[in-house]
C-alpha cells in the first residue's frame, strides 16, 4: 500500500469530503473522533496485523503520524 492508497483508505473510514494531506493537522479535521480513531485502529490491525492501542493516538498530531502507525508497510 503507498501513501495514497492510505489516505484514501483513512479519508473513507472517517467519512470526510474533503482531501486528506499527509501535513494536515488532525485537530483541524472535524471528521478525526473516538470514532474514526477506532476505525483507524481496526483498519491497521486488519490490513497490517497491527494491535495500537487507544491511548496511543491521543499523541498523534498530524495525519502523517497516523500513518507512520504502519511503520514499513505504506511505501
Amino acid at each position: 500500500m503507498n501513501i495514497d492508497e492510505f489516505l484514501e483508505e483513512l479519508k473513507t473510514l472517517m467519512q470526510r469530503d474533503g482531501t486528506l494531506t499527509p501535513d494536515m493537522a488532525l485537530r483541524d479535521v472535524p471528521e478525526w473522533d473516538s470514532l474514526a480513531i477506532m476505525g483507524c485502529m481496526a483498519f491497521l490491525h486488519g490490513h497490517f496485523g497491527l494491535r495500537i492501542p487507544y491511548s496511543r493516538f491521543g499523541s498523534l498530531n498530524t495525519v502523517e503520524d497516523v500513518a507512520a502507525l504502519a511503520k514499513g508497510a505504506i511505501r
